[in-house]
């Protein structure tokens, strides 16, 4: 095998490579590699208590009917044991005290909260953009709320949350109040779209350990992109722990706010003191529950909603001037590995829907701007291939020539190379150093919720969704071949692979994200008039000469 095609097919292999780890690193990574918040432990003690025996465990399978808002998803049996100080109490008594009928419910500017009277529980956050209620059917057909307020006493565990309270309410302010066997116990909330203030106070608890519930798993998202479970935020570390744990996890340190989280949305619970442990208990396959060690009376604040970056950045400047905290809520948006370049790119592209008020175009202005941005290194990149692909009839007289002198063939090859100013691997590099960004994209296009149920034009619906028609796939694939054969290459070899990978993409983007496959189809389609110029001009020049 001659110099020039072995050079050429070590490339191809290369891009291969390179393109199949573009679009499979950020979904596998979620699966093999441990994120950098998992694995540093500063200032932070982290315990793992054993399961008892399964004859000791409690299981409960709930079949009531649930209101129609729920998201259908498969609920697993609760399987859960009391295995510290603390115990949720999932049994029958949770299940036999409230029905869900006995409620209350507040709109908000992003949807309706439910609070059941029993308990004085959250039991529902709708958020009617998104179509989706913060609070899952796991947790209403288990009756596991947030805001619960968990003892190291199972009977006043049960008093607490399911007894009914009485009710005062002004406006979106309201207060449950429970006074029973010398306690008394006093939830204020204070609502304000997806977030609302807590403030607790309680009486004749003084000898008791106290807790309350931060968070409990979220509904399953469509992808398995992205975290889905626990989340703690310690002084300078964010803890993200995935929903497969088998023991009980207790964190303890200076922790600031913790909850459950997955790719879209946020359920939280922070106080203006803090928190010395937070737990985080598997309590059903792939659930867990979350609830932080408290004093008798705090004051804090609760959210149950989506990661929209703008909004968790106004909580956190708000807390960071009330309280002297920075709660960095905005971190829970996972912008991957190259997070450095992807919040740029989130907020240039956030520029664009200001002003346009529509995602697609805003992703399609963004591409145009990457392009811009590249345009010397892709026309670099595309001079190099068409003078190569102009040297290959004298490559190959070459390769006839010195076919039996392999030394011979490389000198002459590089002589070749240097009188037309042509270099093998300068159509390669300007490509390299444009994948972080691509990367970069791919993340926010993947994670941001803002593209979640929002429409583009006519049949796309919902960027954040695969295509029902396929139809951009297909346009992409389609526009994946035109851009192979308008550019230039002295391999046919390579072409054909390219033509292969074309249709492999094809298939692979029919169950990607309309809004990340109209960013590729863009790019291609700029590709491509990009490569026609760049013919046409060398063409020229070359008649010229």
């Amino acid at each position: 095998m001659n110099q020039e095609q072995d050079l050429q097919k070590r490339m191809m292999i290369f891009f291969v490579v390179v393109a199949v780890l573009m679009i499979g690193y950020s979904v596998f990574s979620s699966y093999f590699f441990e994120s950098p918040q998992d694995s540093q432990k500063a200032q932070i003690q982290q315990t793992e208590k054993q399961a008892p025996p399964q004859n000791q465990t409690e299981s409960v399978q709930e079949t009531q009917q649930e209101p129609a808002n729920n998201r259908t998803e498969k609920t697993p049996a609760v399987n859960y044991t009391a295995g510290g100080s603390f115990n949720l109490v999932l049994d029958n008594r949770r299940l036999n005290s409230d029905s869900l009928q006995d409620t209350v419910s507040v709109k908000t500017e992003f949807g309706e909260v439910v609070f059941s009277k029993i308990g004085g529980r959250v039991i529902s956050i709708y958020v009617e953009k998104y179509k989706t209620d913060i609070v899952s059917e796991f947790a209403k057909k288990n009756r596991i709320f947030p805001t619960e307020v968990i003892t190291t006493d199972p009977e006043i565990t049960a008093l607490l949350n399911f007894t009914p309270y009485r009710l005062e309410r002004n406006g979106n302010t309201l207060t449950f109040i429970l006074e029973q066997n010398g306690i008394r116990v006093v939830k204020k909330f204070i609502l304000d779209g997806s977030v609302f203030s807590f403030e607790l106070s309680t009486q004749g608890l003084e000898k008791y350990g106290l807790a309350v519930v931060n968070g409990i798993t979220l509904s399953e998202t469509e992808s398995a992109f992205g975290h889905s479970g626990a989340v703690v935020k310690a002084d300078r570390e964010l803890i993200k722990i995935d929903t497969d744990i088998e023991r009980e996890q207790v964190i303890r340190g200076n922790i600031l706010w913790a909850g459950e989280e997955n790719k879209y949305f946020l359920q939280m619970l922070a106080t203006k003191e803090g928190f010395t442990a937070t737990h985080i208990v598997p309590v059903a396959q792939n659930k867990t529950v979350v609830f932080s060690e408290i004093k008798p009376s705090f004051e804090g604040f609760f959210f149950g909603g989506p990661k929209l970056y703008s909004l968790l950045e106004s909580l956190t400047e708000k807390y960071k001037k009330e309280w002297n905290k920075d709660l960095a809520l905005q971190d829970t948006v996972d912008f991957g590995f190259f997070g450095i370049l992807g919040k740029p790119l989130f907020f240039v592209l956030h520029f664009f829907y200001d002003f346009t008020h529509n995602w697609g175009v805003a992703i399609i202005l963004l591409t145009v701007l990457i392009r811009i941005i590249f345009f010397p290194l892709n026309h670099k990149s595309l001079k190099a291939m068409k003078k190569m692909a102009d040297l290959a009839p004298e490559i190959k007289k070459l390769q006839k020539k010195y076919k039996d002198d392999p030394q011979k063939l490389q000198q002459e090859m590089m002589k070749l190379y240097a009188e037309h100013g042509a270099n093998p691997m300068s159509g390669c590099l300007p490509i390299i150093v444009q994948i972080p960004v691509f990367i970069a994209l791919y993340n926010v296009l993947m994670v941001t919720v803002e593209l979640k149920n929002a429409p583009f034009i006519l049949w796309i619906t919902d960027l954040s969704s695969k295509d029902p028609y396929y139809i951009l796939p297909i346009l992409m694939g389609l526009s994946m071949v035109a851009q192979q054969w308008i550019t230039p290459s002295s391999d046919k070899n390579q072409r054909m692979i390219m033509y292969i990978m074309s249709a492999i993409f094809t298939f692979m983007f029919m169950n990607f994200p309309s809004g990340l496959v109209l960013y590729w189809l863009t790019n291609n389609i700029l590709g491509l008039i990009q490569s026609y110029f760049i013919n046409k001009t060398m063409g020229k020049a070359k008649k010229n000469s």
